[in-house]
């Protein structure tokens, strides 16, 4: 669309699930939007769309939706393994794509997706919703002003309910959960990975703790975790740690965040009332509104990341660390 075209942008949503309603809420809050249509191949969630929100078309197939409903922008957030035949159908068509974590199941799905990009004129944002929270822009931002020196570790955990297992048992943990902190590392290091090594708990399933170390080829060590296992309600926050030559900075989300440097240490004023997944929408909308814009990160940027967690995936089958290009 044209930068002084004020006109609402016509919006799709396909997956109506939890998230799926997390950007809905969003979306239907908004003035500059108007979401047209709905997909989700579950009765139930559709009517519930229908009720909730006041949508008029809801259907049961995203592909059926991008040919029926004139749109500017549709945001996946259905199962993995749909995410690539919907992207590349809707950026066929010009449509901007909003695309949930992780953007496939496995790198070879998602490769697919570059060479579209760079020849549609819509736009792509992967939806790894951490690079637009304030309080971790923060954090990387003292990092990039070199307070705490060069990097030489990250470490982070991000623990959920054993419900996890139930509810993603289609989906590895490393792909679900676990693909943040690698984001989080490869945005915070600015390097790729060259080796991986990760172990999980014997447990027969996703319910479960995975350990992954990373090196990069910077010749960075990353330590990152994630646990199944937990009850919701005594669930741990958030955490990276990132630790430089002459201090570290640490980041409890939600809670506090902490520089270490020049001999004391500073609490850094959290963002009150942030809404990471609220401005990542307002990041994809701008550009949906303005192909001029370059999205905060690319697809380029979510295929680093897999190709981290293939490694991971692989090291767990084998049970031996990996190269990353192997």
């Amino acid at each position: 669309m044209a930068e002084s075209d004020t006109s609402k942008l016509r919006v799709l949503v396909a997956g109506a699930g939890a998230f799926g309603r997390e950007h809905l809420d969003r979306l239907t809050a908004r003035r500059d939007v108007q979401v047209v249509g709905v997909a989700d191949p579950a009765p139930a969630a559709r009517a519930l769309v229908s009720a909730r929100y006041a949508v008029a078309c809801c259907l049961e197939s995203p592909h059926q939706m991008l040919q029926q409903i004139a749109a500017d922008a549709i945001v996946v957030a259905t199962p993995a393994a749909t995410h690539v035949e919907i992207a590349l159908q809707a950026l066929e068509l010009g449509i901007s794509v909003l695309l949930e974590k992780p953007v496939a199941a496995d790198l070879m799905s998602a490769s697919k997706l570059a060479g579209v990009v760079a020849r549609s004129k819509a736009r792509l944002l992967p939806g790894h919703v951490l690079r637009f929270s304030r309080d971790h822009q923060k954090l990387v931002e003292i990092v990039r002003s070199g307070r705490i020196g060069q990097v030489r570790y990250v470490n982070s955990r991000r623990y959920r309910g054993e419900d996890h297992a139930v509810r993603y048992s289609d989906v590895d943990p490393v792909l679900m959960t676990m693909i943040h902190d690698i984001d989080l590392a490869l945005w915070v290091t600015q390097s790729p990975f060259r080796s991986a090594r990760a172990w999980r708990s014997d447990t027969g399933g996703f319910r479960s703790i995975t350990i992954a170390n990373a090196v990069t080829t910077s010749g960075v060590s990353c330590d990152l975790r994630a646990a199944w296992t937990f009850l919701d309600s005594a669930l741990p926050p958030d955490r990276l740690e990132v630790v430089g030559e002459s201090g570290s900075i640490e980041l409890d989300a939600g809670q506090s965040l902490r520089l270490y440097a020049d001999g004391q240490k500073t609490d850094v004023t959290l963002t009150p009332g942030d809404d990471p997944l609220a401005n990542e929408i307002d990041a994809f909308l701008a550009c949906a509104r303005d192909s001029r814009q370059t999205p905060a990160l690319s697809i380029h940027d979510a295929l680093e990341g897999l190709v981290l967690a293939d490694a991971m995936m692989k090291s767990l089958r084998l049970d031996r660390p990996v190269s990353v290009q192997e």
